[in-house]
């Protein structure tokens, strides 16, 4: 029985070994093995275990995320990598630097030494007498050199021997040209300058003129010699103070793109000349590419006033405007500007359009009335000056009574322009109305004093007789004219005149008569945007002027203010100036006073006494001229009159050093100067 299962287990064995045996053989013709051979023990010898470390097979597909000691470590090295590299480039860089320095200090000394040679070489053109090589071979030191004044000196030395060398060959304007160009070189040539004047001389200008050398700087200017046209304009200024000199040096600079130079000019010319027309224009413009709208707009308008034919001017500012009403049409001062603008470039009817938008946009606008009444006086204006140019013309033609008729109807339409009044008491007087020529002459007078003093001397002489005996003979027939005739002061005059040795002046007490005297009526101020409203680009606090404004120029009627009442306080203030010397204050605050009251006698008397302490004769003649005038049956001012124009005869006497020979003038002055 146990043989029985030990033999049935065997077979079984022997069962379970043939079939697995047959699944080996039947794989192993079924699939090749090609896969990578089990390690080895004859492998361990190419291994190195020696750091401890072991690579571990792949169980995944996904790497393991490195832990933060790792990163740490990464970065550390990261770190350590850039800066070494920046070490790198420091040192490339510092090395590169050196080079570079080493290269432009042998280019320096290479440069320095060429342009010594090129100097040496000029000077010895120049000792044989080829000064055009010589010039060229300093102009090349110079330009290898530009910082050594040496050169600079022996390149103006050449050019001003060889402008000798033209100047006595007769190619003046050449040699002229050399030494403006030495003068470039060197402005401390002292021959090159004397020599230019000579060579300006020879050529037929006359080298002591401003007029003269602004003229020859603006042809070179426009020729395109920069430098030559500087030396001029330099030339003129130092000629002539003023501030037409002061815009050729800022246009200069403008040329050369020195624009803040060039605006420093032309504010030294306003402040020279304030009544500059072109300095205005010139900063309008500046200040427009700087994009001062603002600035540029008023700087144009003060242009357009004092030169309402200065077309840049007035062209640049109607754009101006015209910009402001594109960017908002529906401000109505956008509208009152352009109106303004366009009726200063005399397109009235432009102007008319304007206004109407702004009726149409604001009908209760401040500045529409006040804008409207100034085109009004515009119109009227351009009216007046038509008959002003008739009358030139029928005049300068000897038709005298048409003449006349013309200037009659510019007086009917403004009484208060000087020029006007000057022209119709020529006319009266060429006709033969003496007695209406005197009464023009001295409403000139009184409109404006300061500017009229040629009027105030025809008056005179046709009161003294001088030229018209026959026609008037007798002042007193002009007395009945006066418009302030009937005016007689409560009081003594403010001011009484004693000679002291032909030398003092005395002062006395203030008269209540200036506070009785009536002024003449103050006419309206006018102006584009009326007082409140936001012109020139909402800048509320400059509301634009017009007409009146143009009318405070060339004899144009003045728009006065409004007088302050002359109170004690004034003249107070005055006798206490006046008892400290200080003239010149209370000249200013007479003059002021006398702007208010023009027709105040006393005023005049006061200020010609001030004038007079202050060493002015010449002013002071004039407003004792004026008192007199205002008032001929005042005795005191005939003699205070008189003996001014004494003082002032023995002083041109002993200026002359005649000694007894008087000025003919001043003789028949001083002669009739009991009756002025």
């Amino acid at each position: 029985m146990t043989n029985t299962a030990n033999q049935s287990t065997k077979f079984s064995f022997g069962l379970f070994l043939a079939i697995i045996l047959s699944l080996i053989c039947h794989c192993a013709q079924a699939t090749k093995l090609d896969g990578a051979p089990l390690p080895h023990e004859s492998d361990r010898a190419s291994k190195d275990f020696s750091t401890g470390q072991e690579a571990a097979p792949e169980l995944s597909r996904f790497k393991r995320r490195p832990d933060y000691r790792e990163e740490e470590a990464q970065k550390k090295a990261d770190a350590d990598k850039a800066a070494k590299d920046a070490e790198i480039a420091k040192q490339k860089a510092i090395e590169a630097s050196q080079k570079a320095r080493q290269e432009q200090i042998e280019n320096y000394k290479r440069s320095i030494q060429e342009a010594v040679d090129a100097n040496n070489e000029g000077v010895q053109l120049g000792r044989q007498g080829k000064w055009e090589q010589g010039i060229q071979a300093h102009e090349k030191a110079i330009q290898l050199d530009p910082s050594n004044k040496q050169f600079r000196i022996n390149l103006s030395a050449a050019r001003c021997a060889f402008g000798q060398q033209r100047l006595a060959g007769g190619d003046y304007s050449s040699a002229a040209y050399l030494f403006r160009k030495a003068l470039t070189a060197a402005p401390d040539n002292a021959l090159a300058g004397k020599m230019l004047l000579e060579a300006l001389r020879k050529s037929g200008i006359n080298p002591s003129s401003a007029d003269a050398r602004l003229g020859v700087g603006d042809q070179l200017a426009a020729a395109g010699d920069l430098e030559g046209a500087a030396i001029e304009y330099q030339a003129a200024m130092q000629l002539e103070d003023s501030g037409r000199t002061y815009v050729k040096m800022g246009d200069m600079s403008c040329r050369y793109g020195q624009m803040t130079t060039a605006m420093a000019w032309y504010r030294q010319a306003i402040a020279k000349d304030p009544d500059c027309g072109p300095a205005h224009r010139q900063l309008g413009l500046i200040q427009l590419s700087q994009k001062d709208t603002t600035g540029a707009a008023a700087s144009l308008r003060k242009a357009l006033i004092l030169d309402p034919k200065d077309s840049v001017a007035g062209e640049t500012l109607v754009e101006i405007w015209r910009k402001q009403v594109a960017a908002n049409p529906t401000f109505s001062e956008n509208y009152l500007g352009l109106a303004g603008a366009l009726q200063l470039t005399g397109d009235f009817v432009g102007a008319e359009s304007a206004y109407n938008q702004v009726q149409t946009i604001d009908p209760k606008n401040a500045g529409l009335a006040a804008g409207r009444a100034s085109l009004a006086r515009a119109y009227q204006h351009t009216n007046a000056e038509k008959h002003k140019l008739a009358t030139d013309t029928l005049f300068n033609q000897g038709l005298k009574r048409e003449a006349l008729a013309e200037i009659s109807q510019a007086v009917m339409l403004e009484p208060r322009n000087a020029s006007y009044q000057f022209l119709l008491a020529e006319c009266l007087e060429a006709n033969g109305d003496y007695k209406g020529a005197h009464q023009a002459y001295l409403t000139c007078v009184l409109i404006d004093p300061a500017n009229n003093k040629e009027a105030a001397a025809r008056m005179a002489r046709m009161q003294m007789g001088a030229g018209n005996a026959g026609n008037v003979a007798n002042t007193n027939q002009f007395a009945g004219n006066y418009p302030n005739n009937n005016y007689r002061p409560a009081n003594p005059p403010p001011t009484s005149y004693a000679q002291v040795g032909g030398q003092g002046w005395s002062s006395g007490t203030a008269s209540s008569g200036m506070l009785n005297s009536t002024p003449p009526a103050p006419a309206k101020d006018t102006y584009e945007a009326g007082p409140g409203s936001n012109t020139a680009m909402n800048s509320p606090s400059s509301p634009i002027r017009t007409h009146d404004e143009a009318a405070n120029r060339g004899g144009r009627p003045s728009a006065l203010p409004t007088p302050p009442q002359i109170d004690a306080g004034s003249l107070a203030k005055v006798e206490e100036a006046e008892s400290s010397h200080d003239y010149k204050n209370a000249l200013d605050m007479l003059k002021q006073l006398s702007s208010n009251d023009m027709n105040n006698s006393d005023i005049h008397h006061r200020i010609a006494v001030d004038l007079m302490a202050s060493g002015d004769i010449s002013e002071a003649i004039s407003e004792f001229r004026i008192a007199s005038a205002l008032t001929p049956g005042r005795k005191d001012y005939a003699e205070d009159l008189a003996r001014a124009l004494s003082i002032h005869k023995r002083s041109l006497m002993s200026a002359s050093g005649t000694g007894g020979d008087a000025v003919s003038t001043e003789k028949s002055e001083t002669t009739n100067g009991a009756n002025p």
